[in-house]
């Protein structure tokens, strides 16, 4: 029997899409998956989303995944309502139907670059539906804010990998705090 290993920061389900697509931008290695619209063409390829992609809807995109960022990273925070306001924005040029009766988000028929900025809100929706949104964090290591789902029982978990941006934060802290100490 094979045991899937699965990847600690991986979302549930679909919602895994979500955290992908803000992880285009790998902030800490200066590389983003959207620079140019071939690129996002081929990210949107490889999520099985085939569309054209110009400049317009390059903009669009990335406009999106930075807010999306900022929603899961300001959440309780000041810069919470303008998160919020940005995703608002946006949601109201992209529609999308709920289902009382099977209690879903209806994923509209749309096309292209719009639909799949659709397929997120509406993932995003289901999310905050379900209440596994809240567990969608940005790691709180600036020059990093992968966005990771946090599976720890009690939600705690503050960094997209302890390995990585966990140790140099205790790093960096430990530092701080011998230079304290050395001070007079």
């Amino acid at each position: 029997m094979t045991t899937e290993v699965r990847n600690p920061s991986e979302a549930p389900g679909e919602l895994d899409l979500v955290r992908r697509f803000v992880n285009t931008l790998d902030i800490e290695d200066g590389t983003d998956d959207l620079n140019t619209p071939a690129g996002a063409r081929v990210w949107l390829e490889g999520e099985d989303w085939r569309t054209r992609v110009g400049e317009r809807e390059l903009h669009e995109l990335v406009s999106f995944r930075e807010a999306v960022r900022d929603l899961v990273g300001s959440r309780g925070t000041e810069g919470d309502e303008d998160a919020v306001a940005a995703i608002d924005s946006i949601a109201r040029r992209h529609p999308l139907v709920v289902s009382f009766s099977s209690a879903e988000v209806l994923f509209p028929p749309s096309k292209g670059v719009h639909g799949f900025i659709e397929r997120i809100l509406g993932l995003i929706a289901a999310a905050e539906i379900d209440g596994s949104w809240d567990r969608m964090k940005t790691c709180a290591n600036h020059g990093c804010r992968w966005l990771f789902y946090d599976h720890s029982r009690n939600r705690s978990r503050t960094w997209c990998t302890m390995d990585l941006c966990g140790s140099q934060a205790k790093m960096r802290a430990y530092r701080s705090r011998q230079a304290a100490l050395a001070s007079p």
